[in-house]
């Protein structure tokens, strides 16, 4: 029913309807104009401080991180655009965020480092893209690497799985130090 009834919208009326959605919040309004930029002109540093805002914590160990809604603004990224340079400096920024959690105040949870994997593994892969593409990945790939190396270590097999990754995406020759 709705899809039809957006099909018949007139371009005023889609228009409208654009603009009331980005008047309803600032995470519309970010994810409207990212679709509708050309990849230049995408505000990844907005996406990069509600990331840093999700994956935020005190140090007194209050947890205020919250990876599910990491995972939202990837998600509207994505949506947002198709660059796979966008895409990969925001994941590898993801990465450092929540990895610095657990490097600044300790052990979490078997849930919390399946999930900074699976953010590790999405960063590696959109880093090669961007590398086929032509893109210098040089600070990206270091910023995985420094991760990979300060994970070691840590418990539930997040430090075997992240070299792990890294031997898979980028090769074993620079796994250690």
């Amino acid at each position: 029913m709705a899809r039809r009834r957006l099909n018949s919208l007139e371009k005023a009326e889609l228009i409208a309807l654009v603009k009331d959605m980005m008047e309803l919040s600032a995470d519309n309004k970010l994810f409207v104009r990212s679709a509708l930029a050309d990849a230049e002109d995408i505000e990844v540093e907005k996406y990069k401080k509600k990331i840093s805002r999700a994956l935020s914590y005190n140090m007194r160990g209050t947890k205020y991180w919250d990876l599910k809604e990491a995972g939202r603004i990837i998600r509207y990224l994505e949506k947002a655009t198709d660059d796979p340079m966008i895409r990969a400096d925001v994941y590898v920024h993801t990465v450092v965020q929540g990895h610095r959690i657990t490097d600044e105040l300790g052990d979490i949870d078997q849930d919390y480092y399946h999930t900074m994997e699976d953010f590790y593994e999405d960063a590696a892969k959109w880093v090669l893209a961007a590398q086929k593409q032509g893109h210098d990945i040089t600070l990206l790939k270091e910023s995985l690497r420094e991760v990979m190396l300060k994970a070691q270590g840590i418990g539930w097999g997040y430090c075997d799985e992240l070299s792990s990754l890294w031997s898979e995406y980028f090769g074993d020759n620079d796994a250690e130090e």
